[in-house]
């Protein structure tokens, strides 16, 4: 058997980012991720991060987050409390995934895709995970990776002193000018009517989703 179960997306990395990422407190975790970048100083996976208290990132740029508590912690450069992360690379206790019935990749049923709505499966393994609420999930800012070379060289680093001052105004002022509430209304008003309609009694990622369709095209997905 085996302690942990390490995910890899196509992303250069060192054998350095993966020892410190299996370490991210102490190994007190029911997953931890690395944070990934294709055209930096924007990162990747908006799809599957959620801060500490499930919202999607209010910005692409450092320091990201809308909960206080995920931005006060990648601020100070610690592991960074969020309900749901991937971003390159993403290491869990492998415990769950040996339990009887043992944890498992699902998308959302198609009875509620059918609402226009849509789901990572790299949120939703994060809402099924009995660990999730026990250890948590945890993103570690000082594990950066790339979708290339010159991306990893980028980041490699970490953010400059001017990215964070400025990015923490930026931040501030998205916070004050945007809400979330006319997003969550949409999306639990069609939760409340799939419940309804198809009998079904709750989905547990239901912070996972989020207000469009993927469909199938030629060179992979559509958003529509």
């Amino acid at each position: 058997m085996f302690d942990r179960v390490l995910f890899l997306n196509d992303v250069v990395f060192s054998t350095e980012d993966v020892l410190e990422l299996l370490a991210t407190r102490g190994g007190n975790y029911a997953a931890a991720c690395s944070m990934d970048f294709a055209r930096p100083p924007q990162f990747y996976d908006t799809f599957a991060l959620r801060d500490a208290e499930g919202h999607e990132a209010v910005m692409p740029t450092f320091p990201y987050f809308r909960a206080k508590s995920s931005r006060d912690a990648i601020t100070s450069g610690q592991p960074t409390p969020v309900t749901s992360c991937w971003n390159g690379i993403v290491a869990f206790d492998a415990g769950p995934f040996y339990a009887t019935p043992p944890l498992q990749f699902r998308g959302i049923p198609d009875s509620l895709a059918q609402y226009q709505l849509e789901a990572s499966e790299c949120c939703l393994i994060h809402a099924d995970n009995p660990l999730t609420k026990t250890s948590g999930v945890w993103l570690n800012p000082n594990v950066r990776v790339g979708y290339s070379a010159t991306a990893y060289e980028k980041v490699y680093a970490g953010p400059s002193v001017s990215e964070m001052i400025l990015g923490a105004w930026i931040n501030r002022l998205r916070r004050w000018t945007t809400a979330t509430i006319h997003k969550s209304w949409r999306i639990n008003w069609r939760l409340r009517k799939w419940r309804k309609t198809a009998g079904q009694l709750d989905e547990a990622g239901r912070h996972c989703l989020i207000n469009e369709m993927q469909v199938l095209v030629a060179n992979g997905w559509a958003h529509i």
